[in-house]
C-alpha cells in the first residue's frame, strides 16, 4: 500500500468523525497544522432554523431558544459532535439541548475563535440606538457582552433521517448606561451569531421571533415585522456568510421622554424648562420656594453643560464656588433670622 493511499485513508477516518458547529459548521483538524478548518462537508442539511428570543421583564437577561430541522444527506448513518456558540455576558456554559424532545448532555469546549480557519465572527457591531434610530459608535463592543462560549453535544442520525434539535440558553444583556450616553434610561444590548449556520449543507431559511415586555422599544439590524405590541418577526430570512443578529432595547419613556431623546433636543427642552423655572423664581414672593428654585436652576445648568461636554470645567470653576458662596450666604441669613 502506497503512502498516498495510507494518507487518504487517514483523512477519510478524520472526516468521518469531525464535529459540526450548530450555529453551525463542520470543522476538521488540519494535519500538521494547529487550528481547525471549516467546510460544508458535514453530511447534515439544515432544512429550517427558527430562533425564538425572549427578553425578560426587567430587561436584564435574554433567552434564546434555537430550533434546527436537520436532515442526514450523507451516504450512511451519522454520529458526530455538534458545536454550538453562545454570545453575551455569562459565567456559564450552560445549554439545554433536546433531540426530538429527548434531552441530551452537553459539555464545554475550550476553543479560541482565532484557531478556526476560513471563518471568523463579525468585527463591526451594528447596534441601533432605540431612542434616536441611529447607529452607536465603534466603542459599543465594550458594553455589548461579546464573550463567546462553545458547548458540544452528540448528534446521531440514520441515513435520510430528519430530526429536530432544540438548543436553549440564557445570557445577561450588555448595556449602555447613562454614564456613557446622555440618556435617562439605560439601553440594553444582546446579539446572536447567525453566520455559522451557513456552514451546514443546504440553505434552509431562518425565522426569528422576538418577544419583548410591555412598553419596550426594540431595534434590530435586520428588518423586522411588528406582529403586535410585544412581538416582532423576521420571516424566511436567507443567511449571509458573515452576519450576526443585533438587538438593542429600552423601556418606553413616560413623561421623561421629553428629556431622553437626543442631545440637541434635550438641551432645547431643558433650556425651555430653565426659562420657566427662572420666571417662577422672579415672580414668586415665597422665600423658601425661591430658594428651592435657585438650587433646581443650578442643577439644571450643570445638566445642560454636561451634555455639551463642559461638566467638569463647570463643576470645579462654577458650581463648587457658587455652592460655597450660597451656603455662606444662607448661613448668614439664618444667623440674622435667629437674632431677629
Amino acid at each position: 500500500m502506497t503512502m498516498k493511499k495510507i494518507f487518504l485513508i487517514v483523512m477519510c477516518l478524520l472526516l468521518a468523525s469531525v464535529p459540526v458547529f450548530a450555529n453551525s459548521m463542520a470543522p476538521t483538524s488540519i494535519p500538521g497544522k494547529a487550528g481547525v478548518f471549516v467546510d460544508k462537508e458535514s453530511g447534515v442539511e439544515l432544512v429550517k432554523e427558527t430562533i425564538r428570543v425572549n427578553i425578560d421583564e426587567k430587561l436584564e437577561k435574554t433567552q434564546y431558544i434555537v430550533e434546527y430541522h436537520f436532515k442526514n444527506v450523507s451516504s450512511g448513518p451519522i454520529e458526530t459532535p455538534i458545536w454550538f456558540f453562545k454570545k453575551g455576558y455569562s459565567n456559564s456554559y450552560d445549554f439545554e439541548v433536546y433531540v426530538n424532545n429527548k434531552e441530551v448532555k452537553s459539555k464545554p469546549v475550550d476553543l479560541a475563535l482565532n484557531e478556526i480557519v476560513n471563518w471568523s465572527p463579525k468585527e463591526d457591531y451594528e447596534f441601533i440606538d432605540p431612542l434616536t434610530n441611529s447607529g452607536f459608535d465603534s466603542g459599543v463592543y465594550k458594553y455589548s457582552g461579546q464573550e463567546i462560549f462553545v458547548s458540544e453535544f452528540i448528534l446521531e442520525m440514520e441515513q435520510l433521517q430528519e430530526v429536530i434539535v432544540l438548543v436553549e440558553y440564557e445570557v445577561w444583556n450588555g448595556y449602555i448606561s447613562n454614564r456613557v450616553t446622555d440618556y435617562i434610561y439605560d439601553i440594553k444590548l444582546s446579539s446572536y451569531m447567525l453566520s455559522p449556520a451557513t456552514f451546514y449543507e443546504g440553505s434552509g431559511p431562518v425565522d426569528i421571533i422576538i418577544n419583548t415586555p410591555p412598553k419596550t422599544i426594540l431595534k434590530s439590524n435586520l428588518e423586522m415585522t411588528k406582529l403586535d405590541g410585544q412581538t416582532y418577526e423576521v420571516k424566511d430570512y436567507n443567511l449571509k456568510s458573515t452576519e450576526d443578529l443585533y438587538l438593542s432595547f429600552t423601556r418606553k419613556p413616560g413623561i421623561t421622554e421629553l428629556f431622553a431623546q437626543d442631545k440637541i433636543g434635550f438641551r432645547i427642552r431643558l433650556l425651555a424648562l430653565q426659562i420657566l423655572i427662572l420666571l417662577g423664581f422672579v415672580r414668586s414672593k415665597d422665600k423658601k420656594l425661591r430658594r428651592r428654585m435657585k438650587w433646581i436652576l443650578i442643577a439644571s445648568i450643570y445638566i445642560h453643560l454636561r451634555t455639551a461636554g463642559y461638566a467638569v470645567m463647570y463643576l470645579f470653576w462654577i458650581l463648587i464656588p457658587l455652592t460655597l458662596f450660597l451656603l455662606y450666604k444662607y448661613s448668614v441669613e439664618m444667623i440674622a433670622d435667629t437674632k431677629s
